[in-house]
């Protein structure tokens, strides 16, 4: 195990953060992660020839700060020139599985957070400045919850390890040539422009309006330095805003997933002038009910994140478990509050409104993509671009 741990330390640091020489990093991390927060700087160290920072925490709230320091006396120190920041975080921190009472969760934003339910706040005013990267740490509930209750400490590992490539020598260089797909295919979806977006699958058609004057996002982040880093690992998936009035038919969902810890199965979605107005399920229609209820954004269309349908993460995560992997699963409609990432000149809320961007407290992903899904974008000139045939991206 030390030896995977070893490997993903050093993951974060060449291809999420993109480390060099005189980077500060601060390191984020409750009790439960610090024996790989440890692991994680002394590793850093190497690199940089910084001090790292680990800073604990304990629900949010600072408990104490201490730097790793390098080998080297400080007077040999090259200059500190960008700061970085990573928070790590442990999978079983969510809670899975548990018997809610939806009253009383629905008008208390902390405990809508504990299920990762929460749209990023809409600051204008904060760009992204500096590499950060957000860094799960698998646990047996996680696990439990895909391999069954009865999944030991090496099945954990071996699923975790399968995920971030980490059982080869060659899981840097996956990541980096994954980064340079998902440019490449950002890059394109951006040339075509503004459009009008058709979801076909099997029994299901949905279309949509892309918000007007915002991009496509996902994979690398670019700051204005031209340095670049991946917030989350793994990613296979690319979003887009919706106008959130735009929305008209009908979706299903193609795989299980979580609201408010409850699994909800066999979930089918009609959707007028961007809102849900219908919904039905196999099992957990209540917490769909209650996600619902929370604000009057929840039921809004606001986003759709195209993820193949062929890929590792497709097939050992059968269910959208945790939030942190719901979009890279597959393809995937999200409801309720947009990526502030597909901005682009906005800068006050006026320019919100124009777009039709849904400001909701709250998001949910929900899982669409299998091999009957076929998407198509048709353009402002009237020309149709076939994006994904059968679950596969095509253009």
């Amino acid at each position: 195990m030390e030896l995977l741990l070893k490997r993903y330390a050093q993951l974060i640091i060449d291809v999420q953060l993109k480390l060099t020489e005189g980077d500060s990093l601060s390191i984020n991390t409750e009790a439960i992660t610090m024996h790989f927060a440890r692991l994680l700087a002394r590793q850093a160290c190497l690199t940089t020839r910084q001090s790292v920072t680990i800073v604990e925490t304990n629900h949010g709230k600072v408990v104490q700060a201490y730097p790793i320091e390098p080998e080297e006396k400080e007077i040999f120190r090259p200059p500190v020139h960008t700061s970085v920041m990573c928070h790590l975080f442990d999978l079983d921190t969510i809670p899975y599985r548990t018997d809610t009472d939806f009253a009383s969760v629905v008008g208390e934003v902390t405990a809508i957070a504990k299920f990762g339910h929460l749209s990023d706040p809409v600051f204008l005013d904060r760009r992204i400045a500096v590499p950060w990267a957000n860094v799960p740490y698998p646990g047996l509930t996680w696990a439990a919850g895909l391999l069954g209750r009865t999944a030991t400490e090496e099945e954990m590992w071996n699923l975790f390890s399968m995920l971030y490539r980490l059982d080869s020598g060659w899981n840097v260089s996956f990541w980096e040539e994954q980064g340079n797909v998902l440019e490449y295919r950002k890059k394109a979806l951006n040339k075509l422009g503004h459009g009008r977006l058709t979801f076909v699958s099997d029994g299901w058609q949905l279309e949509a309006e892309l918000a007007r004057d915002t991009l496509w996002a996902g994979g690398r982040t670019t700051l204005a330095s031209k340095r670049y880093f991946i917030p989350t690992l793994p990613v296979q998936s690319l979003h887009a805003a919706l106008d959130c009035t735009s929305a008209n038919g009908t979706f299903a969902s193609s795989r299980s997933f979580y609201v408010l810890g409850t699994e909800v199965t066999g979930a089918w979605f009609t959707v007028k002038n961007g809102e849900v107005i219908d919904w039905q399920a196999d099992a957990g229609k209540e917490a769909l009910a209650a996600f619902f209820s929370i604000d009057e954004g929840a039921r809004h269309v606001s986003e759709i994140a195209l993820a193949d349908n062929d890929t590792i993460e497709s097939r050992y995560l059968e269910k959208s478990i945790h939030p942190h992997f719901a979009k890279e699963i597959t393809t995937t409609i999200i409801l309720g509050g947009f990526s502030l990432d597909t901005l682009t000149t906005h800068s006050n809320d006026d320019d919100i409104k124009q777009s039709k961007l849904n400001e909701s407290l709250v998001r949910l992903e929900i899982p669409v993509g299998d091999t009957h899904l076929s998407t198509s974008l048709r353009t402002d000139d009237e020309q149709i671009h076939e994006i994904m045939i059968e679950g596969i991206y095509n253009l």
